[in-house]
């Protein structure tokens, strides 16, 4: 694999081991680019020297999603690309991944054969990819995941150049100021018009790293899988968690979601909320009425707007405690 002339220092056998070991512990992180860093402890996972070998894998392993999403952005080594995918079996990993311009084929053909329904989306909508490699078409075909519909577009697809996706300075705007969480304040008419140009894939991989403005604006996305790749965003905040839950158009997959994250759940506001919302599953708010005070549990027994059974389980545990 090729390597920046400004990474062999940190990897080539003829430098210090305490260069390189110093690197492999990531305590070399603040002169690297996400993309040049999972780089950098790629090589070194396969250095002559134990100890700066096993450091660099266990940096590898333990790297910080954030980080790993924004080195991914970037063009890869298909090497590092696919250890990436061994290491970590996240979802959004795997987007990103597929999206990557470096991916091999035969990683890629993995990937559309059996990945995640983000995946599948993510790549049988962008056109352009699906004219550049058709094998990718077939290897969609026979993921168990691809539903009917995908498989009846895929189907009568005719080869189209790509172009459809916004132009490519818009699309480093794009970027620039979507995925900087300090820009947070951006025109939100400039920033619909923006990503209304992007296909699938792109609006997958913004929803998964961009600040505040593009997940706001993505969350509302009337695609269920871009919607929900927000809440895999890692940046998300509990308080945009907690006014998803507390908005009526929320749908239940995003909820059960939501209410799988032990985190997030330890939140009062997030519980209460998914308490209130009429769309969430009662199997979900059953279980979290007996985390919610008193005085919640009487607003959930005289609401109109949860599910009758809702309402009535608040009632009975109300009257078991001889407080109607």
């Amino acid at each position: 694999m090729k390597l920046k002339g400004s990474l062999l220092r940190f990897v080539s056998p003829s430098s210090a081991s305490e260069v390189r070991l110093r690197a492999a512990q990531r305590a070399a992180s603040e002169e690297f680019a996400p993309e040049d860093e999972v780089t950098v402890l790629f090589v070194l996972g396969f250095d002559k020297n134990a100890e700066v070998a096993e450091a660099a894998k266990k940096s590898l392993q333990e790297f910080p999603l954030q980080r790993l999403l924004e080195a991914l952005d970037a063009t890869l080594d298909a090497l590092v690309i696919k250890k990436l995918l061994e290491l970590r079996e996240d979802e959004a990993v795997q987007i990103m991944a597929a999206l990557n311009p470096g991916i091999d084929d035969a990683t890629l053909t993995n990937l559309a054969s059996n990945g995640p329904e983000e995946v599948i989306t993510a790549l049988s909508e962008d056109g352009g990819l699906l004219s550049a490699k058709p094998f990718i078409k077939e290897a969609l075909a026979k993921n168990p995941r691809t539903s009917g519909a995908v498989r009846t577009m895929l189907e009568g697809l005719k080869p189209v150049p790509a172009g459809s996706a916004a132009k490519p300075a818009e699309r480093e705007k794009l970027q620039a100021d979507l995925t900087d969480e300090k820009r947070v304040k951006a025109d939100e008419q400039n920033i619909y018009k923006l990503v209304v140009q992007l296909n699938a894939g792109q609006k997958l991989k913004l929803a998964l790293s961009g600040n505040k403005s593009a997940r706001d604006l993505l969350i509302k996305d009337s695609n269920k899988v871009i919607s929900m790749a927000v809440l895999k965003n890692p940046r998300i905040t509990e308080e945009e968690v907690q006014k998803i839950t507390l908005t009526k158009g929320t749908n239940d997959d995003m909820l059960r979601h939501i209410a799988r994250n032990k985190e997030w759940v330890k939140s009062y506001g997030i519980r209460v909320g998914m308490l209130t919302n009429p769309k969430t599953p009662l199997t979900v708010s059953l279980k979290l009425l007996d985390t919610v005070y008193e005085k919640d549990l009487q607003s959930i027994a005289k609401s109109k707007n949860v599910p009758s059974t809702l309402a009535s389980a608040a009632r009975r545990k109300l009257d078991a405690k001889g407080k109607k």
